[in-house]
């Protein structure tokens, strides 16, 4: 099932802009899509890692990580 930034994305970030706004909005498709390999990594980091969204948030849950990686897979959608 293809995915999109627009119904998938923005939705899923939206809860922790407010807390990832001192490094940039995670809201915003263009920002997301260019910074995409560094926010996988920071929301699959192992505990011991600076991890996204930063504590005392939960992180991601592992749907959610995977939803992201086919965004990345599917070719950034809009």
């Amino acid at each position: 099932m293809a995915t999109s930034f627009k119904t998938d994305i923005a939705p899923m970030f939206a809860p922790y802009r407010a807390n990832m706004m001192w490094r940039f909005d995670i809201t915003h498709y263009d920002t997301v899509k260019n910074n995409a390999q560094l926010i996988y990594f920071r929301i699959t980091a192992p505990p011991s890692t600076p991890q996204m969204p930063p504590s005392p948030m939960p992180p991601l849950s592992q749907q959610q990580q995977d939803l992201f990686k086919q965004w990345m897979d599917d070719g950034f959608p809009a």
